[in-house]
């Protein structure tokens, strides 16, 4: 009986890690929303204080509100030739595209 138990496992094995492996993989891609996209804004100095908030808070309540990462650069770091600061929104396809509209309505049309 021995040899018999022994033969059975490995023509068994590799079945079913077939069939696990295709559907780890396809619950991964259908997790992750289509990957990770990033949008980027380009806003003048003078908008920052309505996005970031008082002491960050805005900008925290959009990350949770979206799941997205919002980050805007650093006071004086400006698009190359320009007076404007940089917003980085990153996340999946859903949550970045939420942030960004929740970050474009922060921003008074110029």
């Amino acid at each position: 009986g021995g040899g018999g138990g022994g033969w059975g496992a490995p023509a068994n094995a590799p079945y079913g890690g077939d069939l696990y492996g295709g559907g780890a993989s396809a619950g991964a891609s259908a997790g992750g929303g289509g990957g990770t996209v990033q949008y980027t804004l380009h806003v003048s100095d003078s908008v920052v204080p309505a996005v970031l908030g008082r002491g960050g808070q805005v900008i925290k309540e959009m990350m949770d509100q979206s799941g997205a990462s919002i980050k805007v650069s650093q006071k004086g770091d400006y698009v190359s030739g320009t007076q404007l600061r940089i917003i980085t929104i990153s996340g999946n396809q859903e949550a970045a595209s939420y942030a960004h509209q929740l970050v474009s309505a922060k921003i008074p049309t110029q």
